[in-house]
């Protein structure tokens, strides 16, 4: 397990580092502004999608060990399409998305989703490199285009950013095929369509409904911002938020593993075990990132992001406590997601909601996007702590197994079957 997780931190390493390459070349030609306008289109592609992840994403990899290939293939593909069309029209007649950008937030949307489908049979697998490959690709794809468009055809514009996550998300895509083909040769199973859209359906809507609640703890201080203080000082907010969960994508990477283990095993004190040794792994390899983040001097995120971005130090400090609570809270979440039991997480989810609304409607109008950040280290401390509550009830595990501890990553070291 453990060269499989580091493989997939490098791979989400990579694809981080050349996602704030991207960040750094759309602020430097762009501005703030712009860079809130493209914080907006992303946000929309990301609450379609959690739409779209009832058939997709999480409650996919949990069906797929369960289900023959061939159904789930079409029925999930068939409602990620049909999910993506409504919904973006939706957004349109309620005024959400201006006329101009339709067409394009649709094909973003359907491709994205597309995508997110193909990966999630790759998890399903257990194909936990095959779903590294299509993460990289599609970030060389996006920085490529992008560079292409900025310093060879001169085309530097909004129009021209959303045209490179468009062809991001197409060539891995139908790359995807290469993979999935062999799939559709495997054993029949004896469950109809029907059964598996039910079940889809029940399972995903659970899942997507802590992670639409998760977008709210994650996401609703961009809307407060905006309506408060404009998209100048939402592109800040934005960048900054993007270099603390930089390092999330340590605990992402874990989590991933964990997940993908979780859903193809059925024994308890295994899957407690996966998951007690992710949490320390999470926690340690996430907690020195947090210290270089807050060593690097004001002047450094002023010269990389430009001078508007001068705010990001004291923003980051804000945030610093949130991501390392969110080392723990993510991959608590996955275990009770793996056993299928969303309940769980869609409490804590809703708990976290109530302390997101509640923060960030007193502290951004006091403190600015120094209040942003501190509603929003809050909302992780409260879910961290009760999600931790329910693991311990529910797995039996002791305070001294939860608590960070070197050895247990010695004995990860050491013990191959991990």
């Amino acid at each position: 397990m453990l060269l499989k997780v580091l493989g997939t931190i490098f791979s989400k390493i990579f694809t981080t580092g050349i996602g704030f390459v991207v960040v750094i070349l759309t602020t430097n030609e762009l501005g703030s502004a712009a860079r809130g306008d493209i914080a907006l289109m992303l946000l929309n592609i990301s609450i379609i999608g959690l739409f779209q992840g009832v058939f997709n994403g999480s409650s996919l990899i949990y069906l797929t060990p369960r289900h023959s290939f061939t159904p789930l293939f079409f029925i999930s593909n068939f409602y990620t399409i049909l999910i993506g069309i409504v919904l973006t029209y939706i957004l349109w007649a309620v005024q959400l998305v201006e006329i101009h950008q339709l067409d394009l937030l649709l094909l973003l949307i359907l491709f994205q989703g597309l995508l997110t489908t193909s990966q999630s049979f790759m998890l399903g697998k257990e194909k936990i490199v095959i779903f590294n490959y299509l993460e990289i690709i599609k970030t060389l794809v996006l920085i490529s285009c992008l560079l292409l468009f900025f310093y060879v055809y001169n085309k530097i514009s909004l129009y021209a950013v959303f045209i490179a996550y468009l062809i991001s998300y197409i060539v891995p895509f139908i790359m995807s095929f290469y993979w999935l083909f062999p799939f559709f040769k495997g054993k029949k199973g004896n469950a109809k369509p029907n059964t598996i859209m039910i079940e889809s359906f029940k399972y995903g809507i659970q899942i997507q409904l802590t992670n639409f609640s998760q977008m709210i703890n994650y996401r609703f201080s961009f809307f407060l911002i905006e309506k408060l203080k404009g998209k100048s000082e939402l592109g800040v907010f934005s960048v900054a938020l993007s270099l603390a969960e930089a390092i999330w994508i340590v605990c992402k990477s874990i989590s991933t593993f964990q997940y993908s283990k979780l859903v193809n095993s059925n024994d308890k004190n295994e899957q407690k075990r996966i998951t007690l040794i992710s949490l320390h792994l999470s926690f340690f390899a996430t907690l020195p990132l947090i210290f270089i983040l807050l060593l690097l001097p004001n002047s450094f995120y002023s010269l990389v992001f430009g001078k508007e971005f001068h705010s990001l130090k004291i923003i980051l400090y804000a945030l610093s406590f949130g991501v390392l609570e969110l080392s723990y809270f993510t991959i608590i979440n996955h275990y009770f997601t793996g056993l299928g039991k969303n309940k769980i997480n869609i409490i804590g989810s809703i708990i976290g909601n109530i302390a997101t609304i509640i923060g960030c409607y007193i502290l951004i109008p006091i403190l600015g996007l120094l209040g942003a950040g501190i509603a929003t280290t809050i909302t992780y401390l409260i879910m961290m702590i009760y999600l931790l509550y329910k693991f311990k009830t529910e797995s039996g595990a002791l305070v001294r197994e939860i608590i960070p501890s070197l050895k247990t990553i010695k004995k990860v070291l050491i013990d191959r079957s991990f």
